[in-house]
């Protein structure tokens, strides 16, 4: 058995606790099937605003999710997106989910109850649509490696050794590869023009081809990138996350210090273990 739809599931699915879910950043990060570049990005909007749900480019609006790249639908759920629900090891029905409906119907479906929900996004990846097992006894295989993270994988590696296309093309090709599982077109000449604008694009797939797989993590850390991502230390307002309706949910790396970061690159030697062995000495952030 496996947890991955009780950590990422809802009440709906055999009474799932959704412990992870989404940041609605991630839903910027979906690129057009028609350009193959970022759309606007989406406006959270308060639900009693009268266009909340028509308006252009609002979160609230599911227009405002079309021509996506499909990698978004199988990994999220946003307000008008259905799913199969599950109860006592049994079909239930088609639900349809909307931020902060936990009872009742939505559009005549019955609302997914999704209680621990924080964002106005809810898991589809990771939680299963077929019946017979309960929230912890799922038989789905935690990837480990997967091809598509070997195509990324060798195509950073051949950027830092010989630019875009110094391998003769192969990097380009495989990064390409994986764009085309979500349906987007190959990448624009201008996002493989040098060493740098490639990386971001090959960073790009990374983040939305093996999200909640635990790889963002280490990626951040290996580039040690935390800096460019939550902003200047010491200073900085930090990065502010908000749900789709507008709402202040969490604020990380707020004035936070120099050394802060520098911990997050490497980890303390634990005290148990100098006691062991007086020889040992301390990682330099952690003196």
């Amino acid at each position: 058995g496996e947890e991955l739809m009780r950590d990422f599931g809802t009440r709906a699915t055999e009474g799932s606790q959704g412990w992870g879910q989404p940041r609605a950043e991630l839903a910027n990060r979906y690129q057009s099937t028609v350009t193959g570049d970022f759309c606007e990005n989406l406006i959270p909007k308060n639900p009693a605003d009268a266009d909340a749900r028509t308006a252009v480019n609002s979160a609230l609006n599911p227009e405002s999710y079309k021509d996506r790249d499909y990698r978004m639908k199988s990994t999220l759920l946003w307000d008008g997106e259905t799913m199969v629900t599950m109860l006592s090891l049994s079909f239930d029905q088609i639900r349809k989910y909307q931020y902060k409906t936990l009872k009742g119907t939505v559009d005549g479906y019955g609302a997914i109850n999704a209680d621990g929900d924080q964002t106005g996004y809810i898991m589809r990846k990771f939680v299963r649509n077929y019946a017979g097992q309960g929230r912890s006894d799922g038989d789905y295989h935690m990837p480990v490696m997967r091809l598509a993270d070997v195509y990324l994988m060798y195509a950073e590696a051949a950027n830092e050794a010989y630019g875009p296309t110094g391998d003769g093309g192969l990097a380009l090709d495989v990064v390409n590869r994986v764009r085309h599982r979500g349906n987007l077109p190959a990448l624009k000449p201008e996002k493989y023009a040098d060493k740098l604008t490639f990386f971001y694009a090959i960073e790009q797939e990374r983040i939305v081809e093996l999200f909640a797989e635990g790889q963002r993590f280490f990626d951040l850390r290996r580039w040690r990138s935390i800096e460019r991502v939550f902003l200047p230390p010491q200073t900085s307002p930090g990065v502010r996350m908000y749900d789709t309706h507008g709402a202040l949910r969490q604020t990380v790396f707020n004035n936070t210090s120099l050394l802060n970061y520098q911990r997050n690159y490497i980890f303390r030697i634990p005290p148990s273990e100098r006691n062991k062995n007086p020889n040992l000495t301390q990682n330099t952030p952690w003196l």
